[in-house]
């Protein structure tokens, strides 16, 4: 049975929620042994996927037949089987790594859908791979998202280095609630020449589980603006400590190996991963 990771932030727009998932999904796709999907959800969200890992000329249009709205039909009739799951989504990276498209639904239809089907979808996803990693989108709104994060084995709650905020979400009941869930922090953008580092802020809102750093990193942001997300962590794989995107590539292995042991799942690592040695 595999594992749920939910990435979500209760900030619209801070934390760099969704280049932070589809860095760890492209580390963890290229460079460990295991089958993972992106499960996109509402199209709005899945469009930053395909645009990350697909060039503009490439870009697949959302088809009928393959992905979210499919395997809610399927489910819907009773006829989804786990056998069937991968059938629906688009491989990345044979065997390791898939994409699911999201609905092409509007949000609030697609909602009345996942109220009732959610679970039963998440389930089979979970048997199909050895980990779902998915978009929780942003906010604390009520409704079909609080279920997703509930559901989640693991949640990643991608965070902004602003103390305003972070004192706002801590003292909040969102907040409160994270010492009843496996949750690590993941802050986004990050500025390593701040006075806020990841120690401090620990120690200042009292978190005991992991929490990392991930580096705003402009070829990143580029690479997925562009279609070009596996190509380069395929080019900066072997950067020397003084290489501009040394850092960046350094947190994300960071990040991916904590998902790996936080979701209790040993996958072997694919050769030597190409950071420099001490």
């Amino acid at each position: 049975m595999g594992m749920i990771v939910v990435f979500w932030s209760p900030f619209p727009g801070q934390s760099g929620t969704t280049t932070s998932l589809l860095a760890a999904a492209t580390c963890m796709g290229l460079e460990y042994s295991a089958s993972l999907l992106l499960l996109g959800l509402l199209h709005e969200e899945d469009e930053a996927v395909q645009r990350a890992f697909y060039p503009p000329e490439n870009n697949p249009s959302p088809l009928p037949d393959i992905g979210m709205d499919a395997l809610l039909r399927l489910l819907q009739n009773r006829k989804l089987e786990t056998r069937m799951l991968r059938d629906y989504a688009q491989p990345l990276l044979r065997e390791r790594l898939d994409v699911l498209p999201g609905s092409v639904k509007p949000s609030a239809g697609f909602a009345d859908l996942a109220a009732r089907w959610l679970e039963p979808l998440l389930d089979t996803a979970k048997r199909a791979y050895d980990l779902v990693l998915l978009d929780g989108g942003s906010g604390t709104a009520p409704g079909w998202r609080v279920e997703l994060r509930s559901r989640a084995d693991l949640l990643v709650v991608c965070l902004p280095q602003n103390r305003f905020l972070l004192e706002r979400f801590f003292e909040s009941s969102e907040g409160a609630k994270l010492s009843e869930q496996k949750a690590m922090l993941v802050f986004g953008q990050f500025d390593q020449a701040s006075s806020l580092t990841v120690n401090n802020l620990q120690r200042r809102f009292r978190w005991q589980q992991p929490a990392f750093p991930v580096a705003h990193n402009t070829g990143w942001m580029d690479a997925v603006q562009h279609g070009e997300a596996i190509p380069y962590w395929f080019r900066n794989r072997k950067t020397s400590r003084q290489h501009e995107n040394h850092r960046f590539v350094r947190q994300v292995r960071a990040l991916t190996q904590a998902l790996i042991e936080g979701t209790s799942v040993s996958w072997p690592v694919f050769g030597d991963k190409g950071e420099e040695r001490p």
